[in-house]
């Protein structure tokens, strides 16, 4: 395999998938959302409106892909690597036919190729069973100290410096997130104004510092295969599953944790049986959820599609789907975990990559310890048994 060209592909991947992140910057109908929601006017005030056009040439990224793949088809290159990077130009073009029809029908049903529906497993009882033993390997949050600001990003920057070098990752505040915190390329993100508990940073550390950040910088270590660095859609059922997971081996998921994680599935589901925003909203506020933790959810949830309901941006599933997908794939593969810290991949790239690991050579940079010693590894025993016992032929 000639390395150089698999280096030039990359790249040129790389290229491809710039400024279609847009779906971690959403635009919004503003004046609709003040009318609803005039209570939340402040944090209104610092979403993007639905007027507001996406930096992208549309055409122009098409006919680029359209000549990438063409050099693809004549490349010296492994069938299997084509048919991935194929694959990634795919969801490319999925993601570019979002952005033409934000806000409308057609966002749903492209979104849903992406990232499928809650549809089909509503009725699913094996499925229902799964999310009702969760809770026995939840913990109780025990930390009393609660932190803010600079206090709160100073003791994750130091939770993260027990595995990552200093000078590959920093925590950074940020007001405009639809989430408690978020990770970046090389980036943590915090609200400043949130006061959280050492128990939830853990939750972060492990969540999007191990998992989102980890595979991200240890991507963009991989020389002779720098197309792992690169995020596609794909990606993110094994990366939220794979976040999920080790929140619960590590012993950082709390039941109130769980709980908002299976909110956060229940309010798509909702939204795609035809709830409008506020119905979720009000849903989530009765759930005991805070004003405006209900409200950031909400929005996650219609991102990009109306706010009458009936749709819903399918993403939000991936935290569950994933999560069982993978016990699933680990058991069923006979694999580790450290094979997926490699960068961003899909289940099939990872079995591809398992395939041809001496041909690859994908090297791991950062592997957090804690997920090796034998407590950890008998949480995820049991996890991916459980798994197993009930979706013996496959989750999806």
């Amino acid at each position: 395999m000639d390395k150089k060209l698999v280096k030039d592909l990359s790249t040129q991947l790389k290229d491809l998938a710039k400024d279609l992140s847009f779906l971690g910057h959403p635009r919004y109908p503003i004046k609709d959302l003040l009318l609803l929601f005039p209570q939340h006017k402040t944090f209104i005030g610092e979403l993007e409106d639905i007027s507001v056009p996406f930096p992208v040439n549309v055409s122009q990224k098409r006919k680029a892909m359209d000549t990438f793949l063409m050099e693809l088809a004549k490349a010296d290159v492994p069938f299997s690597l084509k048919r991935i990077f194929t694959q990634r130009v795919q969801d490319y073009h999925l993601l570019l036919s979002m952005m033409e029809n934000f806000d409308n029908i057609f966002f749903y049903d492209h979104c849903t190729e992406l990232y499928g529906t809650s549809h089909k497993l509503a009725k699913n009882n094996a499925f229902l069973y799964f999310l009702e033993k969760i809770p026995e390997y939840c913990m109780p949050d025990t930390s009393l100290v609660k932190l803010q600001g600079e206090e709160a990003r100073s003791y994750l920057r130091t939770r993260m410096l027990e595995t990552f070098d200093a000078k590959d990752f920093e925590v950074k505040p940020s007001t405009s997130l639809l989430s408690d915190s978020s990770a970046g390329r090389r980036t943590l993100k915090l609200n400043p104004y949130k006061t959280y508990t050492t128990g939830h940073l853990d939750i972060f550390l492990v969540h999007e510092g191990w998992v989102h950040l980890g595979t991200s910088i240890n991507g963009s270590f991989q020389e002779d295969n720098p197309w792992l660095s690169t995020w596609a859609p794909r990606t993110t059922f094994l990366q939220e599953g794979l976040a999920i997971i080790t929140e619960l081996i590590t012993g950082c998921m709390t039941l109130e944790r769980w709980n908002k994680v299976v909110l956060r599935h229940l309010a798509t589901s909702m939204a795609e049986r035809g709830s409008s925003i506020t119905d979720v909203y009000e849903y989530l506020r009765h759930h005991e959820m805070e004003d405006l933790d209900a409200f950031k959810l909400a929005l996650r949830v219609f991102r990009g599609v109306p706010l009458e309901g009936g749709m819903a941006f399918t993403k939000e599933l991936l935290y569950l789907h994933g999560m069982i997908e993978l016990l699933y794939h680990l058991h069923f593969f006979k694999t580790d975990l450290r094979s997926l810290w490699v960068g961003k991949i899909s289940f099939e790239e990872h079995i591809m990559l398992m395939d041809h690991w001496e041909l690859m050579s994908p090297k791991v940079k950062y592997f957090p310890a804690m997920l090796e010693t034998p407590e950890v590894q008998a949480r995820l025993q049991k996890l991916k048994e459980l798994s197993f016992s009930l979706f013996n032929h496959g989750f999806l």
